[in-house]
């Protein structure tokens, strides 16, 4: 551990590549914040997230900031609440002594953690100009909620906790969080207004994205060509309980809600409940006044298996991949995959082809050259989406979440009505999904395949587990051959080649052991066209 001692009266601060050692003076329900070399990138609570190793108590690194401990760092423990340094000290991550230490993205904005463990692009970062731009942005949505849909909105959560303290954001949240008040009695008309506010929201030119039942996502582009997020929540009551999921569910009277009033945001009038002090202080407790950045929701068990029970979750690993592309994405190869030329190669044809999981679009460009036909690109997350920047003219991209049958079924029936038919091409994406996220594709596969095409599917099997990864993904799902045959043949499909083992799929330093099969679900020939 690096002990250089401060030159100004603090305590050392001791640090390693794996822990912080907390001075013995910190206490453990006071927020402290986390600098490396000048800025801030986290904050902790001692009583939540220290632990005791050889008698001493210590801080593991967060797994988000250790790809950036790399170099020489000056670190400094201060108490959140009065900006006072605790300890500083000095140390070098990796042994590497000709860098500095910087948590910034690829476009050098500085980088925080935030209560979800996620590095992200503090409000604090940006220019008053932009926050005022964003805000204008966030005020049209809330009267297109409000004029276009029918609903009482209003800003909730840590977008109303700022504006209550000091009428601004939180420096250290990087989005903005709305919810609207629903009269629906049960759940799952709950459910069914989402949907439709959600296709008011894309009529009148929203880009959305759902993130369950209850919750949607709307993207607003900056001016700089950057994005920023705001979180819409359904607010709705069953019985006198509030819910307002993903997190609360509070017995509040609607009329501590409505009428709605209005608070100050950077000098702009924004609807809030009309008592937002109750709503705030059942939401963060009685200490809701005083700045934490460490704070973290905690729901309680029963809560969360109510909404989850209600609502469900759709966003499963969209955060890494969202991350993976902002981070990786313009390092990636551009040219063809090994399976798409084998797929060219062993099965040309001249149909549309779907690219489920399409990336930054490297194998959709190769087929709409090769095959001269439309290619329809899929994918989970904004940030593939954004990186296949001109894509060409037969090339189409779409958002589709196949963790929503809904959508998925809305999209079965499209690509069953086409005036060709199409062929289905999924490399690596089974090894991202649940498992109701692969009975969707195979789904899709039926409804989709009925009068021709195929259904190309690569995907690392049981014996790629413990082999080198090019790039790490914890969320990875490995898959057994013999399984995955099983549900297409149980989604009335046939299976026409089948092939698996190394050197199919080799990338960098990276010999994966994968399964090549092929599936087909009309009465055409076996085998190559």
């Amino acid at each position: 551990m690096s002990e250089i001692g401060p030159a100004t009266g603090e305590q050392t601060l001791v640090v390693d590549d794996e822990f912080l050692r907390l001075p013995t003076n910190v206490e453990p329900a006071r927020t402290y914040d986390v600098l490396l070399n000048g800025g801030h990138v986290w904050s902790l609570l001692p009583s939540r997230d220290a632990e005791t190793r050889r008698g001493q108590t210590v801080v593991p690194w967060p797994r988000a900031l250790r790809r950036y401990l790399v170099g020489t760092a000056d670190v400094v423990l201060r108490e959140h609440a009065e900006d006072v340094v605790v300890a500083t000290g000095h140390h070098v991550f990796q042994g590497v002594h000709g860098r500095q230490v910087k948590v910034t993205d690829s476009e050098g904005h500085h980088l925080i953690l935030d209560k979800y463990g996620r590095l992200t692009v503090p409000l604090s970062a940006e220019d008053p100009e932009s926050v005022a731009g964003f805000l204008a942005q966030v005020e049209a949505l809330l009267t297109a909620v409000r004029d276009q849909a029918g609903f009482p909105a209003f800003i909730c959560y840590g977008t109303l906790l700022g504006a209550v303290r000091n009428g601004r954001l939180i420096g250290h949240d990087n989005d903005v969080d709305i919810a609207y008040l629903s009269d629906q009695p049960y759940p799952v008309d709950v459910v069914r207004e989402t949907f439709h506010l959600e296709r008011v929201l894309r009529a009148d030119g929203w880009h959305v994205r759902r993130g369950s039942g209850s919750r949607l996502n709307v993207r607003i582009q900056q001016e700089d060509g950057s994005h920023r997020f705001v979180d819409v929540f359904t607010a709705h009551w069953v019985g006198d309980r509030l819910y307002m999921p993903q997190d609360t569910g509070f017995d509040i009277p609607r009329d501590r809600m409505l009428p709605l009033t209005t608070v100050p945001l950077h000098g702009r009038p924004f609807p809030a409940p009309r008592d937002y002090e109750l709503l705030l202080s059942l939401t963060y407790g009685p200490g809701w006044r005083t700045p934490d950045p460490s704070f973290k929701y905690e729901t309680p068990r029963w809560l969360a298996r109510r909404l989850n029970g209600w609502f469900g979750g759709l966003r499963t690993n969209r955060k890494y991949w969202d991350a993976f592309y902002g981070r990786a994405g313009r390092t990636l190869p551009t040219e063809p995959t090994h399976f798409a030329r084998w797929v060219a190669e062993h099965y040309p044809a001249t149909r549309p082809l779907v690219d489920l999981g399409a990336g930054n679009l490297r194998d959709s460009r190769w087929f709409a050259r090769k095959r001269q036909a439309a290619v329809l690109s899929l994918d989970y997350t904004s940030g593939a989406m954004r990186l296949g920047r001109k894509p060409g003219k037969r090339v189409h991209r779409e958002l589709v979440n196949l963790n929503d049958t809904r959508h998925v079924l809305s999209l079965g029936v499209r690509l069953s009505r086409t005036a060709q038919p199409v062929d289905l091409y999924a490399r690596f994406l089974l090894n991202t999904l649940d498992a109701d996220g692969v009975a969707n594709v195979m789904r899709l596969a039926s409804m989709s395949l009925r009068r021709a095409g195929y259904l190309f599917l690569e995907f690392r099997t049981l014996q790629d587990r413990g082999r080198r990864k090019a790039f790490h993904n914890d969320k990875r799902v490995f898959l057994d051959p013999d399984g995955v045959v099983r549900q297409i043949e149980d989604a009335g499909g046939r299976v026409v080649h089948r092939d698996a083992g190394l050197g199919l799929a080799p990338y960098l330093d990276e010999d994966p052991h994968v399964c090549r099969i092929v599936a087909a679900w009309s009465e055409q020939a076996d085998g190559a066209e």
